[in-house]
């Protein structure tokens, strides 16, 4: 009606256009190239998509749901997650801060008796991640007086981890 030649961002949609808001805002539905905003296009659309780096790279810091990478999500982000299992718990293979479980890092796994986060052998969690008992060939501070990891009872320490003296039978 005005006899201008039609153009992207007059607000009619041509047959050539996606779409045409009339508008200069590019982070709504509709991009200033009249094509429908979507997830890959490099322009972030607001209150959508938390970031949108146009790739289809998994492990960045935007993933192809357009969402920003982050632990528990299940996506490993490469340089940053050692592991990302997609849930938030805390004693299974992988933490709840994308850290792989190991004996030492004071969380109780599976096939783990204790975790005491410390390097100290001679207290009630062995390095091992197993628990401190006499006849385990380590002398746990304060309750050992010995421990020389076998079951014979006529040697120099006793099957309870006291050291063999005249007169104990």
């Amino acid at each position: 009606n005005t006899c201008k030649t039609a153009k992207c961002g007059d607000g009619f949609k041509l047959a050539t256009e996606q779409c045409d808001d009339g508008n200069g805002t590019n982070t709504d539905a509709c991009l200033n190239t009249c094509k429908t905003a979507k997830c890959g296009d490099t322009t972030v659309q607001a209150g959508v998509e938390e970031c949108d780096d146009g790739n289809m790279i998994e492990t960045d810091m935007c993933i192809n749901t357009c969402k920003t990478a982050k632990c528990g999500d299940g996506k490993l982000l490469m340089n940053v997650e050692e592991c990302d299992d997609g849930n938030m718990v805390d004693n299974d293979a992988c933490s709840n801060t994308c850290v792989a479980a190991n004996c030492g890092d004071g969380i109780v796994q599976m096939g783990e008796e204790c975790d005491d986060k410390n390097d100290v052998d001679t207290d009630a969690c062995l390095n091992t991640c197993k628990s401190a008992f006499c006849g385990d060939a380590v002398v746990q501070a304060g309750v050992d007086q010995c421990d020389d990891g076998n079951n014979i009872n006529t040697d120099a320490c006793l099957n309870t981890c006291k050291t063999a003296i005249c007169g104990d039978a």
